[in-house]
This record gives structure tokens, C-alpha cells and sequence, in this order.
């Protein structure tokens, strides 16, 4: 404490001032302080948009690698008793036009771990999600030429990982509805090796088409078109019915991605965006536990549907 007396007319004045007291100096000179809020907001939604991308990647990641293979279980159950079905009724698709989508065909290969495997029709990124697909402007396995069928080596289950595991000699076999055939391998092909012989008239072959890669990609992205051959070697080739697509689109072929799947990638997407907002004011206006419990699984819902579309620019042999 400090004391300071001075004269002031007939009296003395005496100020009393604390030690560490300051004298008030001119307010129009005095430093602005800093807006330490502003800054603050600045900092959470910086760091509230890294989250979000951070954890939308890890979700992208987990739902490519680990979900997608239980979404194509699922179809290939529901694929193989609806054409178990088809078989016993007779009524299972033999030409053109064959709707895309349904069940053609179904292959069996031990030495690859193909055990009742469901071909479908067609073959662009949106179809293989279900299990390999047959291209539409080839025939039908156990038909007269070259059937070709394309299947995933890494996502929905990758069903065609294996079959570079086939040699030449191994066999394998495919059920249509007009019959069970078996097919020896001739070749399995890597890019840049040799065509196969051209076939005689009444001869049928099999194409199985996949991707792989060599190298610290292989296994997870691949870079390469892998083809198998084989043969018909028991059964009898049958004609090819008429109405045989004379060409397919560019995604139905190996390696392509599908960019009809933006339409809906930007519905999924819109509907996230919703969905984070209506999340985040029902967090501040309803609470937290309740929208945990209404939110949740309308958010993954939604994220399921937007990864959905956005694996169909990914090539389709992925």
C-alpha cells in the first residue's frame, strides 16, 4: 500500500493507492483485445471437419474391405434359391433377352474354392456387387463360341480371387438350364501373353475374367486383367438362341467403372448432408442419448447407400 499526501488549498490530501495499481491512461489509447472466441469457433470447426473426413474414410475403408463381402453373401443366397427354383421348373433364362440382373448360370471349382457360385447377367460395376456376370454380347456357358464371364478379385466378397490358382488340366463345372457341363483348362492368361486357338463351330469355351497384381499391390489393388480358358470337355455344345446383343456399353467390359452411379451418389450424398444437420440440432434441442438412438441408423443407413454408389466408379474387377 501507498500513501501519497499532497497540499490542496488549506488542507492536505491524502491518496491512498494500491502497489500494483496502475493509473487509468487515456481509453481511446488503450490496445483492442483479440476476439478470443472467434478464434476458438475457428479451431472446433477445423478440427470438427477433420474428424468428419477422417472417420468417413475409415468408414469407406471398412465398409470396401469387411461389409461389402456379408452385402454379396446375402445376394448370393437369395440368387441361389431363386435359381434352384428356375432349374426345377424348367425355367431358367436360355437367350436373349435376358433381364440383367437374373441368374444364368452357376460354377463350381474346387481348385479355386468355387462352390455354387450364381452368374448373373451383365456385367458393369453394379451388377458384379451381386457375383460374377456374364457379358450380355457373348453366349451363355455350354453354348456354341467363347462365353465370358467377369468376376471381383478383392471386394463383395471377391469371389474370383482364386481362379489364377487354376492350372492347366484342372476342371471345372457349370450348371444352366440346359444342363451340366465340364470344362478343362487350357490357359491362364496374364496381359501380353498368346490368344487361345479359335474355336471350331461346335465347340463352346469358357472365359473367366478377373484382376491381380504383383508386387506389395497384389491382394489389395489391382492393376492387371487376368483371363482363364477352358474347354468344353464333356456335354454337348448347344446353339446359341437367337437375339444375342451385337455390342455392350464400355462399363460392361473388364477393368471399367460405372458413371450411371452418379445420380444416386449425389442423392446419398444430399441426404448425409440432411441428416448431419437434422443430427446436430436434434443434439442441442432433444439430446444426446436420444438422437444416438434415432440417429445412428438412419446415418449408416445412409452412409451404406452413398458407399454403395461410390465403389461403382471403382474399375468392376476390383
Amino acid at each position: 500500500m501507498t500513501t501519497i499526501a499532497h497540499e490542496a488549498g488549506d488542507g492536505v490530501v491524502v491518496d491512498v493507492r494500491s502497489a500494483t495499481e496502475e493509473p487509468h491512461g487515456d481509453p481511446d489509447t488503450e490496445p483492442t483485445p483479440q476476439p478470443a472466441k472467434k478464434s476458438i469457433s475457428k479451431m472446433s470447426v477445423s478440427i470438427a471437419l477433420t474428424l468428419g473426413v477422417s472417420a468417413l474414410a475409415v468408414w469407406f475403408i471398412l465398409y470396401v474391405s469387411v461389409l461389402t463381402a456379408f452385402e454379396e453373401h446375402g445376394s448370393q443366397t437369395r440368387l441361389y434359391e431363386k435359381y434352384r427354383a428356375q432349374l426345377a421348373q424348367e425355367t431358367a433364362p436360355l437367350g436373349a433377352p435376358i433381364p440383367v440382373g437374373a441368374p444364368v448360370a452357376m460354377i463350381n471349382a474346387k481348385e479355386s474354392g468355387i462352390h455354387n457360385l450364381v452368374v448373373v447377367e451383365g456385367s458393369t460395376a453394379r451388377q458384379l456387387l451381386q457375383g460374377p456376370g456374364h457379358l450380355r454380347d457373348t453366349p451363355l456357358p455350354g453354348q456354341y463360341g467363347d462365353s465370358v464371364i467377369l468376376g471381383r478379385s478383392v471386394t463383395y466378397g471377391a469371389p474370383f480371387r482364386r481362379i489364377t490358382n487354376l492350372r492347366p488340366g484342372d476342371r471345372l463345372t457349370v450348371t444352366t438350364g440346359q444342363g451340366v457341363f465340364t470344362y478343362r483348362v487350357q490357359d491362364v492368361r496374364h496381359p501380353g501373353a498368346p490368344l487361345p486357338p479359335t474355336l471350331y463351330s461346335n465347340q463352346s469355351r469358357l472365359t473367366l475374367v478377373t484382376s491381380a497384381s504383383d508386387g506389395w499391390r497384389s491382394g489389395w489393388a489391382p492393376t492387371q486383367t487376368v483371363y482363364v480358358d477352358a474347354i468344353l470337355q464333356h456335354g454337348q455344345a448347344q446353339p446359341v438362341p437367337a437375339g444375342l446383343p451385337k455390342r455392350v456399353s464400355a462399363a460392361s467390359l473388364p477393368m471399367q467403372g460405372n458413371s450411371h452411379a452418379l445420380l444416386p451418389l449425389t442423392f446419398w450424398i444430399e441426404g448425409l448432408v440432411v441428416a448431419a444437420a437434422v443430427i446436430g440440432w436434434s443434439w442441442i434441442r432433444w439430446g444426446r442419448w436420444q438422437t444416438w438412438i434415432v440417429g445412428v441408423p438412419i446415418l449408416l443407413l445412409i452412409l451404406w447407400g452413398a458407399s454403395n454408389a461410390l465403389v461403382q466408379f471403382l474399375p468392376n474387377l476390383l
